[in-house]
């Protein structure tokens, strides 16, 4: 028989634990949750949930009507609901594990890995599961990361084994027959078109290699900040007239909607950039070598004015030393060498709409 005291004591010691428990659960970076899964609606939830989903400002009555489904990413509903279903025949020994995007309070989506298990058991039924989730986002981006790479790096297998080494063969065969005394002089000129055609697809291929290679500073094309552009207009600033013609002819040629504006001087660029409303719109080719104020003045003037990081410096220039100093620049996204070419302006776009983001 235990004394007032002890009595206080114990009693004393199990609120404590309570507190302590109640503390570390609102504590925890996962989302802690009890799920009526007749209902499929929460029944508990701790405040990492309720922040996440933006749950603090609505009334209770309201949570009550917030379905799972209206949560979940579409692409992620069969296999959210298929989990479901499997947690009817579960044992309360067992848990299922699931991966799926969840909508949070800013209306983007986040991935998460999500145990479930029985929290509670009515007649050998399934009624409250408990889960307990893991914000995984930033894993997914490193593995879509490394699945762009592995994409990369067997696209550049390719262009150097496959393309640029069989056009190599060829013309090395033709090397081999041109002296050949029983080769006619008509099939000689023909040889040599055909040599023409494999140093131009090699010339082709070691441009999209070195595209590939990229000079941008996240080693990808875009980083997630640039992802939400969306290039409406394009702009050339370029001291050279007939260059600016002929750029805007490439440009035109694929995509004759796209507005394009021309600058022969960087003041009166830099005049209209600054009155531009939002300059992340903007895709920017740029020439350096100006007489007078030229292309480095341009990029310490921009970003000044524009966090957009949406310029492509366009140089006859080959020296390294520009590349560097042009990656040193927020604002540029790839350094090309004169002249802008189809292929080019072809891969630049494709790959814009092709690389894949979280949303």
């Amino acid at each position: 028989m235990l004394s007032l005291s002890e009595e206080n004591e114990v009693l004393s010691s199990k609120l404590n634990k309570t507190s302590l428990l109640e503390a570390i659960y609102n504590k925890l970076p996962d989302l802690v949750f009890i799920f009526d899964i007749r209902e499929r609606k929460f029944i508990i939830r701790n405040a990492v949930l309720d922040h996440f989903l933006g749950f603090f400002e609505l009334p209770g009555n309201q949570i009550d009507c917030i379905t799972l489904q209206s949560l979940i990413h579409p692409e992620d509903w069969k296999s959210v609901e298929k989990a479901l279903i499997l947690v009817h025949k579960l044992t309360e020994k067992d848990s299922i594990e699931i991966e799926y995007r969840c909508k949070a309070a800013n209306q983007q989506y986040q991935y998460f890995q999500t145990r479930l298990s029985v929290f509670e058991m009515q007649e050998n039924e399934v009624v409250y599961l408990l889960g307990i989730s893991q914000n995984i986002t930033e894993r997914k981006k490193s593995e879509q990361q490394r699945e762009l790479y592995k994409n990369k790096l067997q696209e550049l297998s390719f262009i150097t084994s496959h393309e640029m080494r069989h056009e190599y063969a060829k013309i090395q065969s033709i090397v081999n027959l041109m002296d050949n005394r029983f080769i006619t002089d008509v099939e000689r000129v023909d040889l040599i078109k055909e040599a023409k055609k494999s140093i131009q697809l090699i010339n082709s291929a070691i441009f999209r290699l070195n595209h590939k290679l990229s000079f941008n500073q996240n080693d990808d094309f875009f980083d997630a900040d640039r992802a939400t552009a969306s290039f409406k207009k394009v702009v050339f600033i370029d001291d050279d007239a007939l260059t600016n013609v002929l750029n805007k002819k490439i440009l035109h040629a694929l995509l004759p909607e796209m507005p394009i504006d021309v600058y022969l001087n960087v003041d009166e660029a830099i005049s209209d950039l600054k009155a531009t409303p939002s300059t992340h719109e903007l895709l920017i080719f740029l020439d350096i070598n100006f007489p007078g104020r030229g292309g480095w003045e341009f990029l310490d003037e921009y970003i000044g004015f524009s966090e957009a990081s949406n310029v492509i410096v366009l140089s006859s220039s080959i020296d390294n030393r520009d590349r560097e100093k042009a990656r040193s620049y927020k604002s540029v996204i790839d350094y090309i060498t004169k002249p802008l070419s189809f292929e080019f302006i072809k891969t630049f776009f494709e790959e814009l709409k092709t690389v894949k983001y979280l949303s």
